[in-house]
């Protein structure tokens, strides 16, 4: 078993982190904002949809060097219950990045609202006009974001107990190599 991730695999992790916070971060102050009120918003919300769909395309591809590589062996210092909680918040955060696109595309292209990628092409309308999609995409895509919320905190928040309580390597398993670049 090895020590680390496929460095491929670090950096797709590391990538999709920037642009998953950077998203997160976005939807959540454009949904602190009255919808048509400020051109500023309209702005984030195609960044916020463009990463969203970056992160989708990161997803796919990143499970793909997931079944292709072999994991590192976790460490021996865990018991059956943190590794099940581990194991759940990653597949949580994994159907995140899946349903978080997909939601968010289903309420824009039901509702209308743009669906240009970083100011280039515009995706197809596959739902246009349909009101019950529309609504089901918002729903989802507004509750999903408490998930996502809650499962990014877990996340970090044991990446802190186990680099600064812990002391263990489960960080280094993830962790770009000294020298390298990511």
């Amino acid at each position: 078993m090895t020590a680390s991730y496929d460095p491929l695999l670090r950096r797709i992790h590391w990538a999709t982190a920037v642009l998953f916070i950077a998203a997160m971060l976005i939807g959540f102050y454009c949904g602190l904002q009255p919808p048509g009120t400020s051109p500023r918003r309209e702005l984030l919300l195609e960044v916020h949809k463009s990463l969203g769909m970056s992160l989708f395309a990161l997803a796919i591809l990143r499970l793909m060097v997931r079944f292709a590589t072999t994991a590192p062996a976790e460490p021996g210092s865990l018991s059956p219950l943190v590794r099940l909680a581990a194991r759940l918040n990653h597949w949580a955060l994994y159907v995140i990045l899946f349903a978080m696109p997909v939601t968010g595309y289903m309420f824009s292209s039901a509702g209308g609202y743009s669906l240009r990628y970083f100011w280039t092409f515009s995706w197809p309308r596959l739902f246009a006009g349909n009101q019950t999609i529309e609504h089901a995409g918002e729903v989802a895509h507004g509750l999903l974001a408490y998930v996502v919320y809650i499962a990014v905190a877990l996340h970090i928040g044991a990446t802190i107990w186990h680099a600064v309580v812990k002391k263990d390597e489960t960080l280094s398993r993830m962790w770009p190599r000294a020298g390298r670049s990511l």
